[in-house]
């Protein structure tokens, strides 16, 4: 899977500064964004697509339908990845991945794969495909590297050890996302997460 964001510094390190609470809501859409962002440097954009091997497709969708996702529904999304596109959209959800997302997203397939649509299935890998990373966010553990190892393990562009992509060899792929860049990311996203929470609480 591959992400234009201007990082920002890190706000937080270390131990979380509220206490997990069984009751906590799914990510909400502000706090993703350092992470989304993030991986559409890596990743792609909205009308991003690959047929198998990364940048095989520069194009992207409009190169092959003449439209763009947002004019595609996310049934037509899944059906032509059965026949003749692989990755799809910022996030490059590859088959397997975008059938999960659906289901755990509660998307249906009339929806159109709009740039809402796609937040809505990334959120959805955040909290149950890789929850580790969602749980961090929302200050559950405190431990930077089962995330940034569970992102890596997501997406192809994040660096997995020594700069290198945990999919590095295979269909073209490479790390884009340091490691460092990644744990800013997500420190970012943690600290609006935990800042909302504290504020909703008062």
């Amino acid at each position: 899977m591959r992400i234009h964001a201007i990082l920002t510094p890190l706000l937080f390190l270390g131990s979380p500064a509220v206490t997990a609470q069984a009751n906590l809501k799914p990510l909400t859409t502000n706090p993703v964004v350092p992470v989304a962002n993030l991986l559409a440097k890596g990743e792609g954009n909205w009308d991003s697509v690959n047929r198998g091997r990364a940048g095989d497709t520069p194009g992207g969708i409009k190169s092959i339908t003449g439209k763009s996702f947002s004019d595609h529904t996310v049934g037509e999304v899944r059906s032509m990845q059965r026949r003749s596109i692989y990755a799809v959209g910022r996030y490059q959800f590859i088959p397997n991945t975008l059938s999960y997302a659906v289901k755990a997203a509660g998307v249906r397939s009339s929806e159109r794969f709009t740039p809402q649509v796609q937040n809505r299935l990334l959120k959805a890998l955040l909290d149950h495909k890789r929850p580790s990373i969602g749980a961090y966010i929302r200050g559950e553990h405190g431990s930077i590297n089962r995330a940034l190892a569970a992102l890596a393990r997501e997406w192809a562009s994040v660096a997995w050890r020594n700069g290198r992509s945990y999919y590095a060899g295979r269909g073209g792929n490479r790390a884009h996302i340091t490691r460092h860049e990644a744990a800013v990311a997500l420190n970012r996203a943690r600290a609006l997460y935990l800042e909302r929470t504290t504020e909703t609480s008062k």
